[in-house]
């Protein structure tokens, strides 16, 4: 398998939700049900919103391979909770690069960020609905640890950033426009 995602030359860019790519962001959290860790839906307004608030940091994902661009295909909005945590409060993939372990590489994006940032602890919420299954054990294969079960069945996951172990995958990495804070 490593073999033919090399084979692939993926190219993964990395950029904060920015004017340009804010029409289509809102149209993944609206329309993105497979892959959607929560659900929540966000007008254009709330996109840009978040791009202005510091205390949340955004991704949108984009990649392209030896067949083409296949576009923006993931979108990130985690919340500062408080002074060392953030909560992924979205998180959402395109269902067309399954396989590719994109989530692995996003992961690693974020925890680089959250380093930098003086963040030590990532929290993440598995919200079920109906269409959503194929997702219900993405935290715990991304190495994140329970938290709490609540009764309408959502999960609520952790993660250490020091402790945080994850497999890349074969693909250049490009990471545009972020104004990182070395701490």
């Amino acid at each position: 398998m490593d073999a033919y995602l090399a084979s692939l030359q993926m190219e993964i860019t990395f950029q904060p939700f920015d004017r340009t790519g804010r029409s289509r962001i809102a149209q993944l959290i609206n329309k993105s049900n497979q892959y959607n860790l929560t659900t929540r839906r966000y007008t254009e307004a709330e996109v840009a919103a978040a791009e202005e608030d510091p205390s949340y940091f955004t991704l949108q994902v984009r990649l392209a391979d030896t067949f083409g661009d296949n576009g923006m295909i993931s979108v990130i909005i985690c919340r500062q909770t408080d002074r060392k945590t953030w909560e992924i409060d979205t998180w959402l993939m395109s269902c067309r690069v399954l396989g590719r372990r994109v989530q692995e590489m996003v992961l690693q994006e974020i925890l680089r960020h959250a380093e930098s940032n003086g963040i030590e602890r990532l929290i993440g919420v598995y919200k079920p609905t109906e269409r959503n299954k194929m997702v219900e054990d993405h935290y715990p294969k991304l190495g994140f640890s329970p938290v709490a079960a609540e009764q309408d069945g959502s999960t609520v996951w952790q993660l250490y950033v020091k402790d945080a172990q994850v497999q890349g995958a074969p693909m250049l990495v490009k990471s545009l426009g972020f104004h990182m804070v070395e701490v």
